[in-house]
């Protein structure tokens, strides 16, 4: 009988305090008091600490010697430092392509973006940034760029909580899914340098009004 093995408890403490960031329960700048946080999760001091320097190490807390772990601030210079450094790698992840079969992977895309179609309607703004970090993942995989992933994961965790926080102000605005059918039609097609072209101007996009935000 084949019994899953339970989930190590830094790893689920850091899950559910990664929500809390990206959503906006533990502020920008917020303190992230160890006392607090034992208290709300039930933990020990021990799995807490490791919980959070994983997201540190994801990008989203900070931490000064003896004065403890910190939500990340952002600036607007910040944020639209983050941009478009995500969007030239994101469009060499597209140019990596190359050479590549992309029928799997035009197909896997295709539901994902399904999935977010359905996320909309629903008005599900967090699965919604999700489902979108997992169209963008899949053309990561197929590029099988270990170093470009290394480099891109923490990056693209540091902008969710901002890009979550642009969404619950224009969420009925986004052009997410549209953008992603435009990439879908021009790698079906073959046109590597056409798709990661319009995937450098896809992640630009929101840069402005992003940064605006802060």
């Amino acid at each position: 009988m084949n019994r899953s093995i339970p989930e190590p408890i830094p790893y689920s403490l850091m899950k559910k305090i990664r929500q809390g960031v990206i959503t906006g329960r533990y502020g920008p700048g917020s303190p992230l008091r160890e006392q607090q946080l034992e208290a709300e999760y039930g933990t020990s001091r021990g799995p807490l600490r490791e919980a959070l320097r994983l997201l540190q190490l994801r990008g989203l807390v900070t931490h000064v010697p003896r004065r403890g772990f910190r939500v990340r601030e952002y600036s607007a210079e910040l944020i639209k430092q983050i941009y478009r450094l995500r969007a030239v790698l994101e469009r060499h992840a597209v140019e990596s392509l190359s050479g590549k079969s992309l029928d799997s992977l035009v197909d896997a895309l295709g539901l994902i973006n399904r999935s977010m179609e359905g996320h909309f309607k629903s008005r599900n703004i967090e699965v919604y940034l999700e489902s979108n970090i997992a169209f963008h993942n899949a053309i990561m995989e197929t590029a099988d760029n270990e170093p470009l992933r290394k480099v891109i994961e923490p990056l693209n965790e540091m902008a969710q909580p901002v890009r979550y926080m642009l969404l619950t102000q224009r969420f009925e605005s986004s052009t997410a899914i549209d953008e992603h059918e435009k990439i879908m039609a021009l790698l079906s097609q073959g046109d590597i340098t056409g798709a990661a072209q319009f995937i450098e101007t896809h992640v630009l996009n929101n840069i402005e009004a992003a940064a605006q935000l802060f």
